[in-house]
């Protein structure tokens, strides 16, 4: 596959990936380092559990060892099973102390964004499903900063827009942001296959665009991943860049429209080789391997 070159020749946007922590964050690290990210995501719990996230005890020398390395931001993926809209009350409260419990935990490995789903209405409605995430944001920021600590800073995801999911479009996502006081994550995947065609340059270009005009300066982290299923599908899934459905050419102009926004892929993992050259292959298309330092 021929690389395109990005237009500009300068990247702002610091690259990098979700990592697993399974072997300990030690080997988390040397990850990192061997696949020169410039920032990363983990899990800080079984996101496929109810179990509490809790403080670990390597969380002081990988917070040291990101410093070290220069890893900004250092995100937290929630939970999948928080959904802070449920129409249930236990399974939002419940969301809510989950949330809180690893905006705490991710603050002690020095993480600063956690992302979490917008969750889903279940069957009340967009308007009522939206009230209750904002609230539940509101309630998970209040339970975690009673804690004593200074927590991390919570992101909602934009959906695919599967069934009752929220927040599957840009204006329902600046929605709840503004509402709850919070900024967001955009994945790329969720984007296309709810139906903005950023498959190629000039689609690209114009999805920045509906993004910069609905979002602004919320928009904190971008997950970049090539889509699995078809535009509109509403089906999720990542490929690698390359092997979904977007031209490897659109994603210089993504990055193009969206300088400084950070970038974590959440491509499936392959040999190391192949993840580092999708790491080189990112940064390249954001504008060049050196990554522009401010005030430099």
């Amino acid at each position: 596959m021929t690389e395109p070159v990005a237009q500009t020749g300068v990247r702002t946007n610091r690259i990098g990936r979700h990592l697993p922590t399974s072997g300990g964050l030690e080997k988390t690290l040397r990850l990192a380092r061997e696949q020169a990210l410039e920032t990363v995501q983990i899990f800080v719990s079984n996101p496929q559990g109810w179990a509490v996230a809790k403080p670990r005890p390597d969380a002081g020398a990988f917070a040291e060892g990101a410093r070290e390395m220069g890893l900004s931001p250092v995100v937290v993926h929630a939970k999948y099973l928080i959904n802070l809209a449920s129409p249930d009350p236990d399974h939002r409260e419940r969301s809510a102390n989950a949330l809180a419990a690893e905006l705490v935990a991710a603050a002690t490995l020095g993480a600063t964004l956690v992302v979490v789903h917008s969750g889903s209405h279940g069957g009340d409605g967009e308007e009522r499903g939206m009230e209750r995430l904002v609230k539940g944001i509101g309630r998970a920021k209040e339970l975690a900063a009673a804690d004593g600590v200074e927590p991390a800073e919570p992101l909602v995801e934009n959906s695919v827009g599967a069934g009752t999911q929220l927040c599957s479009t840009f204006d329902t996502l600046a929605g709840v942001a503004e509402e709850a006081g919070v900024r967001v994550c955009v994945d790329t995947a969720h984007t296309y296959v709810a139906g903005y065609d950023l498959s190629t340059p000039e689609g690209a270009l114009e999805v920045a665009a509906e993004l910069r005009t609905a979002l602004g300066d919320r928009i904190a982290l971008l997950h970049l991943n090539d889509p699995r299923n078809a535009l509109g599908s509403h089906r999720d899934g990542h490929q690698r860049l390359g092997e979904g459905h977007v031209f490897v050419e659109a994603w210089v102009e993504l990055f193009g429209g969206l300088p400084e926004v950070p970038v974590v892929m959440e491509t499936p993992y392959a040999t190391p080789e192949v993840d580092a050259a999708q790491v080189r292959l990112a940064k390249k298309l954001a504008g060049g391997l050196p990554l522009l330092q401010k005030g430099v």
